[in-house]
């Protein structure tokens, strides 16, 4: 599996984990990285569900952090812990921004 497909597979999860039927199509880059990054650290805040996922070293989220932290048994745990209530404010207040990072812009 490529890292891409690993960051989309990753930002579906949540997706899903909100309770939202949404697929994240866009190109996979830095940027959309570090706005999934944020959106994991609001989840955080509002949520006990992903208090594992440790801070990147380097203050903010890379495509080699999301592929690290985020594997397949991880996913699971995420459909199953997360509060629906907080995942699905987090989408709506950052799915613009994602969508923004994921063209380049």
């Amino acid at each position: 599996m490529t890292d891409d497909t690993s960051v989309k597979n990753a930002i579906n999860t949540f997706y899903k984990g909100a309770g939202l039927n949404l697929t994240f199509k866009g190109d996979v880059n830095d940027r959309v990285a570090k706005v999934f990054g944020e959106m994991i650290f609001a989840t955080q805040k509002c949520t006990t569900a992903l208090n594992w996922v440790p801070r990147p070293s380097g203050g903010k989220a890379t495509i080699s952090w999301v592929v690290k932290n985020f594997s397949q048994s991880v996913l699971r745990q995420i459909e199953s812990k997360q509060s629906l209530t907080c995942a699905k404010e987090v989408v709506r207040n950052y799915r613009t921004k994602l969508q923004i990072a994921a063209s380049g812009i």
